[in-house]
């Protein structure tokens, strides 16, 4: 058994001091006080959180950072749509054991930055010729692979992905993603799981998908109990060509189709009318915000305030791994909509203490991913829970000198990634005084496709 004696640990939005974590099996045995008897492992001025849960991820876009940040020749704008094009590039070209390290790169960035499980909204399935490989999940177990060298837990969100928009067939550059029809999909979903992957669904969106393929998508989601994810309003566009093809918009369509659930996710859900909002709110639904890449896409500010009244459920992703920082996207997801209404702490609960907007940031990073990625054994620090834990340095620079009341605030609006110490993902540390043991060779790895992919020294 492994104890660990905190300076205090915060779970389920309270702080506790003077208590100890005891840890058996990758599980949580015991939360209180010190065992009689047993060795423990005092961590002297570090603050315990549960291990944070990153419900949006595309991992293979951590190969174009850096490579969107400027406007196209000939362009008045850029947007979206123009980076997509940048993207579609690197989904063309890397290979197989490419794919595999540039995800065991973007794993890595995540473990240490505390985020102990990931949801993959996977849709980088085949070769770039529209043919198979031997294995049809050859890039799923790639990526699979990845996760499991880095030491974190993986929902493999498979993606179904048919066209380029309604009556268009898909592009050259999206062939890769294109099953031949919703069986294929469905049967990936089905060989992955009999191989030991913790999958989920994913229909890519309304404008990558003819209706039939997302019904039967979703009933099968909820025959077997599967999380269904989906990217949902990221931009203006989709909603026009959801009107033109369906008379209604993204969310208004979903929950005609019975669709809406606690099960669902709607990734982004960034330009929602009220109705809409009042619908994911009654089915208690999950959003999952993405507020760097959101903002480094110029696609607008999800509508936390009003989604959260109406019941809702807020996870955090970090998408196009932009950058890899929880803590960031927790705090610029308020930061967002103090921009954009004047005004500060807009999403502090009434009636609550100074800590309450803190603890309600860091219950989405932590408790509103793992559910949406339905992982009911994370996100908390409790007896049964996985023992998915982060020890976060007190006297780290960008938060030292704070009371035991501001660690929380103190750590969700100015700490960064040198605050996380040590992280364990059920119950096996992968992270120790700022470490992982994979650094170097991971990045070696990393270094090599990028050179082969973008040239350069």
């Amino acid at each position: 058994m492994l104890v660990l004696q905190p300076e205090a640990i915060w779970s389920e939005g309270r702080l506790q001091t003077g208590v100890a974590v005891a840890i058996e099996g990758g599980r949580i045995v015991h939360v209180g006080a010190p065992p009689a008897g047993g060795p423990v492992v005092e961590l002297r001025r570090r603050l315990l959180i549960p291990g944070l849960v990153n419900a949006h991820s595309h991992a293979f876009q951590r190969a174009i950072r850096g490579r969107t940040e400027s406007r196209q020749p000939g362009r008045e704008s850029d947007d979206f749509w123009s980076w997509r094009e940048q993207m579609y590039r690197a989904a063309l070209e890397l290979g197989p054991e490419e794919v595999e390290a540039v995800s065991r790169m973007a794993f890595l960035e995540m473990a240490l930055a505390g985020i102990t499980a990931v949801g993959e909204f996977h849709y980088l399935h085949h070769p770039a010729d529209g043919g198979r490989y031997a294995d049809p999940d050859e890039l799923a177990l790639r990526v699979c692979a990845a996760a499991e060298a880095v030491g974190i837990d993986l929902v493999l969100l498979r993606v179904g992905y048919a066209r380029a928009g309604a009556g268009q067939p898909p592009t050259p550059r999206q062939i890769r993603f294109v099953d031949r029809d919703a069986e294929e999909t469905l049967s990936a979903v089905e060989r992955l799981a009999s191989r030991g992957v913790r999958v989920g669904l994913a229909p890519h969106s309304v404008r990558a998908l003819p209706l039939p393929w997302i019904r039967e998508m979703a009933d099968y989601a909820r025959e077997k109990g599967l999380p269904l994810h989906m990217h949902v309003s990221e931009q203006p566009r989709e909603i026009e060509e959801c009107l033109a093809e369906h008379g209604l918009r993204p969310v208004e369509l979903l929950e005609r189709e019975g669709i809406l659930d606690a099960r669902f996710t709607a990734v982004h859900a960034i330009h929602l009318n009220e109705r809409e909002i009042e619908a994911l709110g009654r089915a208690e639904a999950n959003v999952c915000a993405c507020p760097t890449t959101e903002r480094n896409l110029g696609d607008g500010i999800v509508p936390a305030l009003e989604l959260q009244q109406a019941g809702a459920s807020i996870a955090f992703g970090t998408d196009s791994q932009v950058e890899i920082a929880p803590l960031q996207d927790a705090r610029c997801l308020e930061y967002h909509l103090r921009l954009d209404r004047l005004q500060r702490a807009v999403l502090h609960p009434a009636g609550g203490g100074a800590s309450a907007l803190a603890d309600r940031l860091l219950r989405s990073a932590t408790e509103g991913g793992a559910r949406s990625l339905g992982l009911s054994e994370k996100g908390r620090i409790a007896p049964g829970a996985d023992a998915d834990l982060v020890a976060v340095d007190l006297d780290d620079p960008s938060i030292c000198g704070a009371e035991a009341e501001t660690w929380v605030p103190n750590l969700v609006f100015s700490g960064e990634r040198t605050a996380i110490r040590d992280v364990w993902a059920r119950g096996r540390r992968i992270v120790e005084d700022g470490r992982h043991p994979k650094t170097e060779e991971t990045v070696a790895d990393f270094a090599r496709v990028m050179r082969r992919l973008w040239g350069g020294a």
